[in-house]
Formats: C-alpha cells, sequence, structure tokens
C-alpha cells in the first residue's frame, strides 16, 4: 500500500470514529426521551386522547331521550353548545353541590390531617416491634375492597350496629344513635380511605428529622411538648402539608362515601357525574360536571400551592 493509500485510509478512519462519536453523541441527548416514549404513549392512549374526547362530549347537545330502547344517542355527535356549562352555573342544585363538595374537602382534609399526624407521631414514637404491628394496622384497610369496607360501616355503625348495641347494652343510651347516612359517616368512611397515605407521608418525614436536634432541644433544658412544639412540628410540617393536599383532593372527589354513607343531600359532583352519566342518560351533562369538578380542584390546588410557596420565597429573600 501506498503512502497515499495509507493516509486516505486513515483519514477515511479519523471520519469514521468522528460521525460515529457524533452519532452516539446524539443518541445520548435523545435517550431520556426514548426511555420516555413508553410513558408518553401510554399517556396519550389513555389519558390526552379521553380527556378531549370528554371534553368534546362536554360541549354537545343532549338528545333528551332515555338513551335505551328508543333509537336515540346518549348525545349529539357533531353539535357545539356551551347549554350544559351554562345550565350548570344558573341551577341552583348544581352549584350548592359544587359548594358541598369544596366543604367535604376542606373537613376532609382537616380531620384527616390531625388524625394520620396524631397515628404517624406514635408510630414514630413506637418501639421496632409496635411500630410494624402500627403498620400493619394502618395499611391493612387498603387490602379490603372499599365497597367492603364501607358496607362494614353500616355493620358497625347502623342502628342495629356493633357500636348501638354495645351502648345501649350498657345503659348510656336508650336509642339507636344516628351514626349513619349523615357527615359523620361520610367524613369518617373518607378517613379511612384516605388515612394510610398521609399516615405514610407524615411518618416518612418524621423519620427524616435528625434526632440529634431533639436531643439538643431537650439538653438545654426543653420540655418534651417544647420540643414537639418547636422542633418536631416545624420540621415535620412539609410531610403536613402533602398529606392535607392530599386528603383535600381524594375529599373533593369522593364519589363511595357520600353515596353509600350519606344521603342526596350529601351528594358530591363525583356522585352527580354517574347519576348524569348512568342514571339519566345525559353524557354530555355528565362531562361537563366532570370538567367542571376537575376545574375547580385543579384552581384551589394552584390557591394552595400559592399560599404555601409565598413564605417559603419570603425565607430566601
Amino acid at each position: 500500500m501506498s503512502d497515499a493509500d495509507a493516509a486516505l485510509s486513515i483519514r477515511l478512519a479519523r471520519r469514521l470514529r468522528g460521525g460515529l462519536a457524533e452519532a452516539l453523541g446524539r443518541a445520548s441527548r435523545y435517550r431520556r426521551f426514548l426511555l420516555l416514549s413508553p410513558v408518553g404513549l401510554f399517556f396519550l392512549a389513555f389519558f390526552l386522547f379521553p380527556f378531549i374526547s370528554l371534553f368534546r362530549v362536554s360541549l354537545a347537545s343532549n338528545p333528551g331521550g332515555t338513551g335505551y330502547g328508543e333509537g336515540t344517542p346518549f348525545y349529539i355527535p357533531g353539535t357545539w353548545t356551551l347549554a350544559n356549562y351554562v345550565r350548570f352555573f344558573t341551577d341552583s342544585y348544581f352549584l350548592q353541590t359544587a359548594l358541598f363538595t369544596v366543604e367535604l374537602g376542606i373537613l376532609t382534609a382537616l380531620s384527616t390531617a390531625l388524625v394520620s399526624y396524631a397515628l404517624a407521631y406514635q408510630i414514630y414514637r413506637a418501639r421496632p416491634l409496635a411500630k410494624s404491628a402500627l403498620l400493619m394496622v394502618v395499611i391493612l384497610p387498603k387490602f379490603t375492597n372499599v365497597l367492603v369496607l364501607m358496607y362494614g360501616f353500616l355493620v358497625v355503625f347502623g342502628s342495629n350496629g356493633l357500636v348501638n348495641r354495645l351502648l345501649m347494652g350498657t345503659g348510656l343510651i336508650r336509642e339507636p344513635l344516628p351514626m349513619v347516612y349523615n357527615l359523620f359517616s361520610v367524613i369518617l368512611g373518607e378517613i379511612v380511605l384516605i388515612l394510610p397515605y398521609c399516615v405514610l407521608v407524615i411518618a416518612a418525614i418524621l423519620h427524616a428529622i435528625d434526632g440529634s436536634l431533639e436531643e439538643a432541644a431537650r439538653g438545654l433544658g426543653a420540655s418534651p411538648a417544647r420540643v414537639f412544639w418547636e422542633v418536631t412540628l416545624p420540621l415535620s410540617l412539609p410531610g403536613v402539608w402533602v398529606s392535607v393536599l392530599l386528603s383535600f383532593i381524594w375529599g373533593v372527589g369522593a364519589f363511595v362515601a357520600p353515596y353509600l354513607l350519606g344521603n342526596p343531600e350529601l351528594y358530591t359532583l363525583a356522585v352527580e357525574v354517574d347519576r348524569q352519566t348512568n342514571w339519566r342518560l345525559n353524557w354530555a351533562m355528565g362531562a361537563a360536571v366532570a370538567f367542571v369538578l376537575m376545574g375547580i380542584i385543579l384552581v384551589l390546588v394552584f390557591a394552595f400551592l400559592r399560599v404555601q410557596r409565598e413564605p417559603a420565597l419570603e425565607a430566601r429573600g
């Protein structure tokens, strides 16, 4: 091989290595997108497209029929109207249902946060064996079907339930206490459904606190109550806010507890979506109620995050 051919081979090899390195560099840039592509396709197929389709249905007209056996659809395809949204915001029934939905979310968030923090703190302070037992008690309800769990409430708290029979047997009451089909039972059902998630979040934050900080506070003469209020509680607030937000979202979207443990006056927007879609077969109105519910959740969540963000920005500033 001549010197010219050798030089040409060297130049070609260098170009080949350079091109290969450039191709690998480009591939590394798009590697993240390639890894995320299955998740993106799943998101498009099972969330975004159904989301857009549901929004389109909410802008369709309702045929006014039952949808069964009459040859009429559940909505009129190809029609465009805002009548469903106008009806929602001008009908006192829907507005009262929306107001109660928000109230239920707030009550659920506050009550669940208090109960969750008390239980998580006991788990945090418990010995290893007791800690494992408490965690199992917290997680165990999630292994039970939701419907079975809610009907269990009727068995325990009903007029002829275990609690009322026990109270009447001891002579503390003469008549059964109304503990189901009211706001008390709805909130209690929601607490049981949400409690495991909130307890685990708060317990994880509590276990992440540096124990030397509490020991230092006690070494400086602080009482256990002062150590809790000035050290433990402030450091665990991020977990509390997460649990409040989580339980609020769950409470606003409540369906099973209001439907099974409540009464028609305690129905939420989630229940109304089912009533409009499956009972009245008005898919267009049901879709509109669903989007109003999602809008309420988004607005309140963004407002909550904004309120939480301002103190953090002031602290940095």
